[in-house]
Formats: C-alpha cells, structure tokens, sequence
C-alpha cells in the first residue's frame, strides 16, 4: 500500500512537470530573444516592433496577440512589456493560471523620437 501511494505521488509530479515545463521552457526562450533582438528596434516604430515580437512569439509557441504587448519609449530608453496567463493542468482536471511575463529595455540612443 506504500508503495502504491509513492507511485500516485511520483505520477501526479511527472504530470505536473510534462504539463509546465513546455511552456515556462517556451516562454524563457522566447523572453532570450526578445532581449537579443530589443538593441536592434532602435529605429522601428512601435506597430513594427510589436509585429516582430509576435513573430517571436509564434516562433516559440507563445500564445500572446497584440494586445499583449506593450511598446512605450521614455526619452532614449526603449521598453517591451509582455505579460499573459496560461491554463496549465497540473493535477489532472485541475486547472491554474500562471502568469508569464517579460519585460526588456534598450538604449536608443539616436534613435527614433516620439512626436
């Protein structure tokens, strides 16, 4: 009877980590490359760089639309804000939400000014 209990105990953890690592993995990646590609928006507009990282996003699996994103500039200093949540199963029939969330900055300098 021990043993079957550490059996259900060591499955239900299996469960839950197949359930949440592919999207924590997803989304870490994803957040790596929008910190590589945000030095390289300094002359984009705001709707070019949020159409470059749902590209990212798609490319990574990471389910955010547009309104997701975020794209403000505070002088020379450029942010991306991306913030979403997720159901994720981790006991079978029971569902949470995690939320996910990346927030990268960039010097512009000399880049493009807001009006």
């Amino acid at each position: 009877m021990k043993t079957l209990f550490k059996l259900a105990i060591a499955l239900l953890v299996a469960h839950a980590l197949v359930r949440f690592v592919p999207p924590y993995w997803n989304f870490t990646q994803f957040r790596w490359a929008l910190k590589e590609n945000a030095s390289q928006w300094r002359e984009h507009s705001d709707q070019t760089i949020t159409e470059e990282v749902l590209q990212l996003a798609r490319k990574h699996k990471v389910p955010i639309t547009g309104q997701h994103v975020q794209v403000r500039r505070e002088g020379d200093h450029l942010f991306v804000d991306v913030a979403y949540t997720d159901q994720i199963e981790f006991i079978p029939t029971m569902k949470r939400d995690w939320r996910f969330a990346a927030d990268v900055d960039a010097w512009t300098l000399g880049g493009l000014k807001r009006p």
